[in-house]
């Protein structure tokens, strides 16, 4: 039987093709799902957005040739985002040191280069036969999470609705639903836990437990209901914990929206004629006080409107220079896209933050758009 038949997939991060191409081809034929990258950016992306085993990391790439540091700042920055891979350092022959300091930054092996096929694939298999429980954890963790989130958007007979969910991290503090209420009635949320990683995404399935709770019962409008889902959320979580949210309930008869802003940024509204309008907040966050108050809005919807909610990772994301993203910019694309179904609209917007951060979003990015037919 293969080595690594049924194990983990196995990611390669080299600058070099030549070495790329033989550690994907003799992993490949030992049973290993494998995938590629060519530096340090390529793979810090992928290893934070989807699950690998085993990661083979070179230690030199373009910037440096001999020292190994950027190496040593790759496992360093790994770990620091929680990447529960196991790490294999692959050094030049003999270079103990530097084997030795990777070990101390994160790295759970060291291969020599050149290497020997029999003893490269002995080591991927030991840690891929003994991934960290807490790998097999997160993993679970994030089906559980994807499970959690509605699948469509179908957003009722008026609207035409999309959203695009972008954790930082394996799991997520954001959070959005959609609620097909009373006949004549949609709702819909988006929301953004405080904190990040497992803990964020814990409150955030409690606080999703609340809205499916309490949103199919809000007959007197938004505001009774925020209050009920404030008092829960604030009794069953730490005094630092709170969540900014954007809920709506669009009636479809009068086509009059109805909002509460609970300090999450502002959503836009872009009308059929192009001029644009924020819905501010109008609410305390949820859950850091007991004594909560809202100013419920509300506004006249037309065919053609368009409606942009966002979480605060989508305009704090960052390049490699510390430059973030920005509501300019998005308001931009959200002006460009207009003549886009919200389904077609959002994946290129998507596709501009992950193309301005490079290597990881810093923060969860949640983006919802809905139009009206």
């Amino acid at each position: 039987m293969a080595v690594g038949q049924n194990n983990p997939r196995v990611f390669v991060c080299d600058d070099q093709l030549e070495v790329r191409e033989a550690l994907r081809l003799l992993l490949k034929s030992n049973g290993y799902t494998v995938e590629t990258f060519d530096g340090p950016a390529a793979l810090t992306a992928a290893a934070t957005q989807h699950p690998a085993g085993v990661i083979l990391l070179d230690m030199n790439y373009t910037r440096d040739t001999t020292s190994g540091a950027e190496g040593l700042d790759l496992i360093a920055a790994l770990r620091s985002l929680n990447v529960p891979a196991a790490l294999i350092a692959m050094t030049a022959w003999g270079d103990v040191s530097l084997a030795v300091e990777a070990m101390q930054r994160g790295a759970s092996d060291f291969v020599e280069k050149p290497w020997s096929n029999e003893r490269l694939l002995q080591i991927v298999a030991k840690w891929a036969a003994t991934r960290p429980a807490a790998a097999r954890d997160l993993d679970s963790a994030r089906r559980v999470q994807q499970s959690l989130l509605p699948r469509s958007a179908t957003g009722g007979r008026l609207l035409d609705c999309a959203c695009r969910f972008l954790p930082a991290r394996q799991v997520s503090g954001d959070y959005y639903d959609f609620f097909e209420k009373r006949p004549g009635h949609f709702g819909f949320v988006v929301a953004d836990v405080s904190g990040k990683g497992v803990p964020a995404a814990m409150l955030m399935a409690n606080l999703q437990g609340l809205f499916r709770s309490h949103a199919y019962l809000d007959d007197a409008g938004p505001e009774p209901m925020l209050r009920a889902v404030n008092g829960q959320f604030h009794e069953s979580t730490a005094p630092e914990s709170f969540a900014t949210a954007f809920y709506a309930d669009l009636d479809e008869q009068s086509r009059q929206l109805h909002f509460i802003n609970c300090g999450h940024p502002p959503a836009w509204l872009r009308r059929a004629n192009g001029k644009i309008q924020t819905l501010d907040p109008g609410a305390m966050v949820l859950g850091a006080f007991a004594d909560w108050r809202a100013e419920a809005g509300q506004v006249q919807l037309d065919s053609g409107d368009r409606l942009l909610v966002y979480s605060d990772g989508a305009v704090e994301a960052q390049n490699a220079s510390g430059d973030e993203f920005g509501e300019e910019k998005l308001l931009q694309l959200f002006e460009e896209t207009s003549h886009l179904p919200p389904a077609e609209a959002l994946p290129e917007i998507e596709a501009a933050i992950q193309t301005h951060s490079g290597v990881s979003l810093f923060d969860d990015c949640t983006l919802f758009m809905a139009r009206l037919r």
